[in-house]
């Protein structure tokens, strides 16, 4: 044990307060379980967290989404209750290396690359945090301390870290996202930047806009930060087809190579680990092609600066698939920069009413449709010479889906019923 628990026993006596009884909460229990430390979960939709709960409790272990403001949080702070995040807590429990990983867009993919990184150079390393399997499950099943953890980190867990000491601090990219919860540009910088005041003594690549930003806003990078070029990342092109070597994904392995070289890695073994790597779904992932018309699902893109970055991947013609829930940020401006991207939008969900007036206002080529499979159809019968049709959305999945995932499963079904419909149509046409 480390840091503040290391003489945890002694808050045994009174149980754990969990916010959220979502997959965050779950872990945290699951460590508390183990360590055979009681504890009660409370959320708004069943247990309510009262003045008398406050009370009784030793700590809070809070879940992503409950903001500062929240009436739980400042009645636990009434009663000098310390709230911390379920990925603190459980730093204090093992001594595995942690390197955190941050970015708008890319974390994933940059965590999910180094973990298979390590492992072809024989190394143990696991993906941990945003990615879905928060630190507190792996600690909970056993985690080795010579294992290394690439902590995909997103600014809704790292805004209220206070324990966790990264080994190295990977930051991709910055643009706007999460403005409905940070409000701000500004802040939303200032939640992902508390990794680097954590990690300040240790390695810390940043990418471009990363940079730009901070410089932009007088923010004071730590000394030993160093700057990554994309550039960095195209001389390690391989062929067209490589998912690494994609305009998206350029800044992502310029860092994975830069942290690589740092820790004295092969060249030839991180070549051979990007032949090798399988991409997360749902990442401009390539579905299928029917006719003239080629799909691909990028389902994950969240946010406009990704779903901008997965549009100039492609040469000649796109349609576009995309809207959902708004994250905030300026529509508007999202607007004018796709449309010299593409042909034509199909717009879905919630924010799909707005763009299609925006995109009507400037006679741009835009359809708006009930759904998905709509969109769907409605693409491909427009479709009369060679075309890429990308779901890219831009945009949260809620409003319609339970998820990202969920979203870009019922694209690939849509599209592989699709291809079905198309091949017995061509079959019948010739019998």
């Amino acid at each position: 044990m480390k840091g503040k628990f290391i003489n945890w026993k002694k808050l045994q006596h009174r149980p754990v307060a969990i916010f959220g009884a979502g997959i965050s909460g779950n872990a945290a229990s699951a460590l508390l379980t183990q360590l055979g430390w009681d504890y009660e979960i409370y959320d708004e939709q069943e247990r309510v967290f009262t003045n008398e709960k406050a009370s009784e409790c030793s700590i809070v272990i809070c879940s992503p989404g409950f903001k500062k403001d929240h009436p739980w949080r400042q009645i636990a702070q009434n009663y000098e209750k310390e709230i911390i995040t379920e990925t603190d807590f459980a730093v204090n429990f093992t001594e595995s290396k942690i390197i955190a990983v941050t970015g708008t867009n890319g974390k994933t993919t940059l965590a999910t690359f180094l973990t298979h990184l390590w492992k072809t150079i024989g190394k143990s390393a696991l993906t941990a945090g945003n990615i879905g399997v928060p630190l507190s499950q792996l600690v909970a099943d056993g985690l080795d301390s010579k294992t290394t953890i690439f902590l995909e980190t997103s600014s809704y867990q790292s805004e209220d870290l206070k324990y966790l000491r990264p080994k190295a601090v990977l930051w991709t990219n910055f643009d706007e996202d999460h403005l409905d919860y940070h409000e701000t540009r500004e802040k939303y910088f200032g939640a992902k930047s508390r990794l680097l005041e954590l990690g300040t003594k240790e390695t810390c690549l940043l990418g471009e806009s990363v940079a730009n930003f901070a410089k932009k806003n007088d923010f004071q990078l730590p000394p030993q930060s160093r700057i990554v070029k994309r550039s960095e990342g195209e001389e390690l092109r391989l062929n067209h087809d490589c998912f690494l070597t994609s305009y998206p994904q350029l800044e992502n392995i310029a860092i994975a190579y830069a942290f690589s070289r740092e820790v004295g890695i092969n060249r030839k073994f991180f070549l051979d680990a990007m032949e090798t790597y399988n991409p997360e779904p749902h990442r401009l992932q390539k579905i299928n092609t029917i006719g003239h018309a080629t799909f691909w699902n990028d389902s994950k893109a969240t946010n406009f600066s990704s779903a901008l970055a997965a549009c100039k991947n492609f040469d000649g013609n796109i349609f576009w698939i995309g809207g959902g829930r708004s994250k905030g940020g300026k529509i508007e401006e999202f607007a004018s920069k796709l449309s010299p991207l593409v042909k034509k939008v199909f717009l879905i969900g919630e924010s799909g009413k707005i763009l299609s007036r925006l995109f009507t206002n400037e006679s741009f080529p835009s359809v708006f449709c009930a759904s998905l499979e709509e969109a769907v159809k409605k693409a491909f019968l427009a479709v009369t010479q060679k075309t890429n049709i990308l779901l890219s959305p831009g945009f949260a999945s809620f409003d319609s889906f339970k998820d990202y995932t969920d979203r870009g499963n019922s694209f690939i079904n849509i599209v592989l019923d699709l291809k079905k419909i198309a091949s017995m149509t061509s079959h019948n046409r010739f019998a």
